[in-house]
This record gives C-alpha cells, structure tokens and sequence, in this order.
C-alpha cells in the first residue's frame, strides 16, 4: 500500500482532491522531491545580460497613451513543436508592461484622463487607490461597476499574485479574489504557509468587472496599465505569480496559452530588477478543470522555492 506524506495531505485539503488522482503503481507525484524535480527541470536560466535587449517596464506617457500594435509574424518570437517551447522564445526574459491587441478591442469607449495618469506615476499607495476610485476612463465598465476592486498588500509581501479582472463576489465586496475562487486560492497559500497581504500581495489587471464577466478588452486593460505598474513599483516583490490567460498575456506581452507558459520562471523588469516570475492557472479555472490542479500546486511550489532562493 502506498503511504503519502504530510505534503501530500496539505495539497489534498488545499485542493479539495483525494488520492484517486494518484495511481497506486506510481511514485506520488506531489512529494516534495518531485515536486522539485517538476518545477526546476524546465526552469529558463537568465542569458547574459550583454546579449539581452534591456527592456523597460513601460510607464504610459502622461499625455499620449495609445493601444500597441499586434507584432508582424516575422517579429513575433519563435515557438517550439507542440508540447514544447522553444529555448529561445524563453530566453526573451524581459517584456514591456502593455497588452497585446485582440480583435475583441471596441475603439472608442475609453477616455483617459492623463492628468490622473500622471499622478498614478508617482502616488504612493493610498494615493493610488484613490485615484483608481476615481478613474473613469471605461465607460462600460465604470456605468456597471459597483466597486473598484484596487488589490490587497502589506508591506512585508514579498510575493503579488496578479489576477485578470474582478468578478461579480470582488465586485460586490472591492477586494481581490473572494467567493469559490478566493477560498481556492486561500486553502493554497495556508497549506503553503502563506497569508494573503502580509506574505502575498494581491492584485489584479483590470480594477473594475467587466460586464457579465467577459474577457478585458485590450483598451481597458490599458487604461488600467499605468496603476497595475505603479502598483508593482511600490510592492517591489521578489517573484509575481501570474494567474490565469489574461494577465500573463498582458504582463508577457504573449498569445502562448497557460498550459505551455507554466512550468518555467520568465522575468518582468520592476524598479530596474528582473524578477523571477511564474504563470499558473486561475482558480477559476481550477474549479471547472480539477484534473490542473496538481499543476497549478506545482506552480506555486515554484513560486515559493524561487522566493525561498532570495530571501
């Protein structure tokens, strides 16, 4: 009979599974060893930095703020066969703070007002919630919200989680990551010995819920850029965690989907330092497709071995 260890039982809780997941002829997966063997064997090393086209944090100009255009296919990096990524897609460790351009993008319905902008640059934290709760720069999004939804941080946190957008439960409550999904997400930093704020900053790409929950458009998400920059300034974390499609796809500049971003670290440029970053599933996404979360537990076991490393 195969025995388990304590760090299997935390998982079972935090991911409210069992050990059917786990064949009874098959070493178990969710040991600590292998789940460093899992979370390091396809870990990107950082290049050189000579050979590296340094690459800025973006900070939206006060006074001219426009949408990126789609990169051509001959711009567009590499990728590998399927099931496999390419060493040097990977190796492009530094990426600008803008979202790329869908066809879902509605020109028109934003406003920005860039003297708000201007002062996000440079406002401390309070000041910044401030000015998120005043930005109206979406009409869609600021006629149907009941709430601006800024993040939740203390400034111990060594580590941001960035979520995509606010749902209906953040919504109605103006906090991050709340309802099935928060308590999810909640299980899993306990069982890891992490507490959200103090440990574990929490923030998100959009500060308002999209109506019905649809996905941002690349406008909104935008508008919002300068304030989840300032944000991540100010948090100065050791290594972010990203949490679903929308936000690796806005903060690493990329189409490639989760399945193929996780299981390796990328770096995002904060305050001129290159922090180890992971792509893991949202927990929405956990709770519609339970068979990822093993996945998404060896995600943020990587998270937390890199943070280990720097403290």
């Amino acid at each position: 009979m195969a025995t388990y260890s304590q760090e299997t039982a935390r998982l079972w809780m935090a991911m409210d599974i069992g050990p059917l997941w786990i064949g009874r002829d098959d070493d178990d997966p969710l040991s600590p060893a292998s789940i460093a063997t899992d979370s390091t064997k396809n870990e990107v090393r950082e290049p050189q930095s000579q050979t590296v086209e340094q690459t800025a944090v973006a900070k939206p100009q006060p006074h001219t703020f426009s949408l990126e255009q789609t990169p051509s296919a001959a711009e567009k990096p590499k990728r590998g066969t399927a099931g496999s990524i390419s060493p040097e897609y990977h190796h492009q460790k530094n990426y600008e703070l803008k979202p790329i351009r869908r066809t879902f993008a509605d020109p028109g319905i934003v406003e920005v007002d860039s003297d708000l902008l201007t002062q996000a640059q440079t406002a401390d934290w309070k000041t910044l919630e401030s000015l998120v709760a005043r930005c109206t720069a979406c009409r869609a999004l600021t006629q149907s919200r009941l709430s601006t939804v800024f993040g939740t941080a203390q400034r111990t946190a060594k580590m941001v989680i960035v979520g995509e957008a606010p749902g209906r439960d953040e919504d109605l409550q103006g906090k991050p990551f709340v309802g099935k999904s928060g308590e999810l997400l909640e299980n899993i930093l306990k069982a890891m010995g992490l507490r959200r704020g103090s440990d574990v900053a929490i923030i998100n790409v959009l500060k308002c819920r999209p109506p019905n929950n649809r996905d941002p458009h690349d406008n909104e998400i935008a508008a919002c850029a300068t304030f989840l920059t300032r944000q991540l300034e100010l948090i100065d974390p050791k290594v972010i965690l990203l949490s679903g499609r929308i936000a690796s796809h806005a903060l690493l500049k990329t189409e490639t989907s989760t399945g193929k971003l996780r299981g390796h670290t990328h770096y995002i440029e904060v305050n001129g330092r290159q922090v180890p970053t992971v792509v893991t599933y949202h927990p929405s996404y956990l709770l519609r497709s339970p068979t990822e979360k093993i996945a998404a537990w060896r995600d943020f076991n990587l998270a937390k071995k890199l943070l280990l490393e720097l403290s």
